[in-house]
């Protein structure tokens, strides 16, 4: 036999498993004897009363039957819409008057000729400059080759000539503008209301005087400046002369009267319209019959008073059970 760790370590266990079902074959009907009594069966509970029946509910009553709606009388034909007389025709207006030509233009006169200024002094001659040094002479650039000569173009066709377009249509003559209406007086605006006074602004209370201000170092003298050399006097400007009356111009001829404005004719009377029927009233309704009254709810049974419990009978002794290696002791 293997005296191995791993060996010794399953050798125990099992030795304690046996030792543990031997204890258990041993005390098993030593324990079974001392239940064979069971114990009384416990009361039943008392069955409640039966309850009690439910009054039914009285039905709903029906409501009464609407009255039928009278019927709307018949709609009134309306009579035929009368026929509008016919507009008038619109007068013609008169022909304006042919306005008169306006006069030629007066010619404005020649403006007189402008006088001549004196001559201006000669500047002095200017000095001549020295002259430069000759600059080199650059050598001669090579000649660059002859270009080829360019072929001519061909010759451009000749196109065949357009037709001539057709002759405008003169316009038709304006016809002549007719003569407009005077125009009427316009009325005078009436007077503007006069404009209330202000009312007269309150006096402010007098301001308190402010202190007098600290009078400023006085600046030093400043130095004068040399006087300037006189200008010449310039020449005197030539007086230019005085430009020609200019002609009146003549009087425009008087406007003729405008024709008096034709007065349009009076527009025919509209037909009145035919009175709209009477609405019939509507019948009243029916009044709402009332609710019966709920049924009294029945009480409820009184509740039966529980038998009182048994006392259950004492449970037996069990024997002491006594700690040893070899199990439970034999009574």
């Amino acid at each position: 036999m293997s005296t191995s760790p791993s060996w010794r370590s399953v050798l125990a266990s099992a030795a304690t498993a046996a030792l543990a079902a031997a204890a258990l074959a041993t005390a098993g009907p030593t324990y079974a004897q001392t239940h064979t009594n069971p114990p009384p069966p416990h009361p039943a509970k008392p069955a409640y009363p039966a309850h009690g029946a439910k009054p039914t509910h009285p039905m709903k009553p029906a409501y009464p039957a609407h009255p039928a709606k009278p019927a709307h009388p018949a709609k009134p034909v309306y009579p035929a819409k009368p026929v509008y007389p016919a507009h008038p025709a619109k007068p013609a207006y008169p022909e304006h008057p042919a306005k008169p030509a306006h006069p030629a233009k007066p010619a404005y006169p020649a403006h007189p000729a402008k006088p001549a200024y004196p001559a201006k002094p000669a500047h002095p001659a200017k000095p001549a400059y020295p002259a430069h040094p000759a600059k080199p002479a650059h050598p001669a650039k090579p000649a660059y080759p002859a270009h080829p000569a360019k072929p001519a173009h061909p010759a451009k066709p000749v196109y065949p000539a357009k037709p001539a377009h057709p002759a405008k249509p003169a316009y038709p003559a304006h016809p002549a503008k007719p003569v407009y209406p005077a125009h009427p007086a316009k009325p005078a605006y009436p007077a503007h209301p006069a404009k209330p006074a202000h009312p007269a602004k309150p006096a402010y209370p007098a301001k308190p005087a402010h202190p007098a201000k600290p009078a400023y170092p006085e600046h030093p003298a400043k130095p004068a400046y040399p006087a300037k050399p006189a200008q010449p006097a310039h020449p005197a400007k030539p007086a230019y002369p005085a430009h020609p009356a200019k002609p009146a111009y003549p009087a425009h001829p008087a406007k003729p009267a405008h024709p008096a404005k034709p007065a349009y004719p009076a527009h025919p009377t509209k037909p009145a319209h035919p009175e709209h029927p009477t609405k019939p009233a509507y019948p009243e309704h029916p009044t709402k019959p009332a609710y019966p009254e709920h049924p009294t709810k029945p009480s409820h049974p009184t509740k039966p008073t529980h038998p009182t419990k048994p006392t259950h009978p004492t449970k037996p002794e069990h024997p002491q059970h006594a700690k040893s290696d070899e199990g439970h002791e034999d009574s």
